[in-house]
């Protein structure tokens, strides 16, 4: 196993740290996003959301059932492949910790994570007629309210400072997604529906160990 950790300090730059963590979390959920090729349903919206992500494809990865991942510029990304989680000790100190079996995914994913020029543009579309899908907008207020949380004060009880984050899993349930992530190792899961009209439709949490995970559903509803 590949570890390594690398240390980002934003003092000189304070208004890049956020852009640096909404690249992070947006390439984190990429990574791990994921459908069964055999339910149409699950399939045919993947396929859909990844066209509408800059640069990204959608691949088969044959495990006991074929499963479809995202393939972005070039990296072919599956949950065995790299583990990424952030640590955010100050506004403008962020440590990225990733692991992976091979050496060479580890690099690739710290390329991108902190190429400046490269950010990770979802929601795109190729006709001017066209709308992004919403799920989009549910992920953009998700990964907005990891970074507010990562910014507050520590002795608010809702922070995310000096607390582990990362991604699990996102699994593509017919026409919903099941987003997995970790907080100091706790399991949260919420399901985002963009089918559904009314926020308190759309975002739930089905499970969770974590007050601050009850703080993100909090904020994406507001």
């Amino acid at each position: 196993m590949v570890v390594e950790e690398i240390l980002y300090d934003f003092r000189e730059f304070p208004g890049c740290a956020d852009d640096f963590v909404r690249n992070l979390l947006n390439l984190m959920i990429i990574s791990k996003m994921n459908a069964a090729i055999k339910n149409l349903a699950s399939k045919n919206y993947f396929v859909h959301l990844i066209s509408q992500i800059d640069g990204c494809e959608a691949y088969v990865v044959k495990y006991g059932q074929p499963l479809l991942y995202a393939k972005y510029h070039g990296i072919e990304f599956t949950d065995q492949k790299v583990t990424t989680q952030f640590v955010r000790s100050e506004d403008h100190i962020i440590s990225v910790i990733m692991e992976s079996m091979f050496g060479e995914f580890v690099k690739s994913f710290d390329s991108l994570a902190s190429m400046t020029k490269t950010k990770v543009k979802w929601g795109i579309m190729k006709e001017k007629e066209d709308k992004p899908d919403p799920l989009f907008a549910l992920l953009d207020s998700f990964v907005g309210a990891v970074i507010l949380l990562s910014s507050l004060d520590q002795s608010n009880p809702d922070s995310l400072v000096d607390k582990r984050f990362g991604i699990r899993n996102a699994s593509i349930m017919r026409k919903s997604l099941h987003l997995e992530f970790l907080i100091n190792s706790n399991l949260n899961i919420i399901e985002l529906n963009p089918r559904k009209k009314r926020k308190d439709d759309a975002i739930k949490l089905l499970f969770s160990r974590s007050e601050v995970a009850k703080a993100i559903v909090s904020l994406m509803k507001q």
